[in-house]
């Protein structure tokens, strides 16, 4: 009798050594699950102020047609509605920087090549406004922002002879007829021989023709933002 209780009393052991292994096995696997997890579960880096951002980026006019972009497709899709679009390279920008709104920052122009310009001008204004919508972003996330030049109009006046040499048929300008605009960009440190100023593109519009000549303007409404990463 004493034998069988025995026998029983190891086999109970056995038992609960086994259930105990089951249950050691089971949390370890739950863990490892966990773990593997988490980063499902972590909020994901958002851009701050002092970072270094990449973005992919479309700049669009007042009416909503695109100016400048990175986005290779859309300046293809744009080609067959026989509407230019410049293709620029992705843009590293500090997040939450400030400089002068009349600051020009030359960008690279892929597209259409042999421009004769020294890139695609971006205004402070622009960069800037680019700069803070950054701000509680994370990579992948999109957002719209529109651009504020305060009391700038950003115009120029073109007269009837100088719209010749500029390549323009003044006769034959309308208001909505679209022109390349060269803005003169200086160093800002003189370097010798290497500070000669450089032309940077933009897109202007006629926004009045008169007798005497051209108006055109050359700001946009905004643009459209992708966050790529953030250093």
């Amino acid at each position: 009798m004493k034998k069988s209780q025995k026998n029983g009393s190891e086999s109970g052991t056995k038992n609960w050594n086994k259930l105990l292994f089951i249950v050691v096995a089971v949390m370890f696997a739950v863990a490892m699950v966990f773990t593997y997890l988490m980063p499902l579960f972590t909020a994901p880096r958002t851009a701050q102020t002092g970072d270094l951002a990449v973005i992919g980026y479309t700049i669009r006019d007042e009416a909503g047609m695109p100016v400048l972009t990175t986005d290779q497709q859309l300046v293809q899709d744009e080609q067959q509605n026989n509407h230019l679009v410049v293709l620029t390279s992705r843009l590293e920008i500090p997040v939450g920087m400030a400089v002068s709104g009349e600051n020009i920052a030359p960008v690279p122009i892929y597209y259409p090549q042999g421009s004769g310009f020294d890139g695609f001008g971006l205004l402070g204004f622009e960069t800037n406004a680019i700069s803070a919508a950054l701000v509680g972003m994370h990579a992948g996330e999109s957002r719209s922002v529109r651009f504020d030049y305060g009391q700038n109009d950003l115009t120029m006046n073109i007269s009837a002879e100088n719209a010749a040499a500029l390549g323009i048929e003044f006769s034959n300008a309308t208001v909505g007829d679209k022109f390349t605009v060269g803005l003169t960009t200086t160093p800002e440190i003189p370097l010798g021989e290497n500070s000669t100023p450089s032309v940077a593109l933009r897109i202007g519009e006629v926004v009045e023709k008169t007798a005497e000549g051209l108006v055109i303007r050359y700001h946009y409404a905004g643009a459209d933002l992708t966050l790529q990463g953030v250093a």
